[in-house]
């Protein structure tokens, strides 16, 4: 399978995002970039890479439960991302090279990684489907 055909469209919208970012003079125009692609990409695929996601109880307000995870997730992935662009800022290579690199791993990366997530949290489901099957109880399954 070609990595490149796998490329999910919020996947695509963060990695643009971290090569506009690799563009910017300044960090407050990185951090903008990052964060805005990062919150343009969330209705379209929840990211394959999270460093830090605080998830609340289900008994918690309806409004915690709806902005801790983005706003956990989108601060962890903001400061891995404005260290990488750093790092990337700095090297030898010329800045729409580095930018075009960057973006593109980010892309591709963050899709496999969702792909990763998702066969692992089948094969859970699947586990739990096959211990309550053996336990007798068919009511616990969903």
């Amino acid at each position: 399978m070609n990595p490149l055909s796998a490329v999910r469209p919020g996947s695509a919208v963060r990695g643009a995002g971290v090569a506009l970012a690799c563009l910017s003079p300044r960090l407050s125009g990185r951090a903008r970039a990052v964060v805005a692609s990062y919150a343009a990409a969330w209705p379209l695929g929840h990211p394959g890479l999270q460093l830090l996601v605080v998830v609340p109880d289900e008994d918690e307000d309806a409004w915690k439960r709806a902005v801790l995870p983005i706003a956990s997730s989108g601060a962890s992935w903001t400061a891995l991302m404005l260290g990488a662009v750093s790092v990337v800022r700095r090297s030898s290579l010329p800045a729409p090279v580095a930018a075009v690199a960057l973006g593109g791993l980010v892309a591709v990366g963050d899709s496999l990684l969702v792909e990763v997530g998702e066969r692992a949290m089948a094969k859970a489901a699947e586990a739990r489907a096959a211990r309550y099957a053996e336990a007798g109880d068919p009511t616990a399954a969903g």
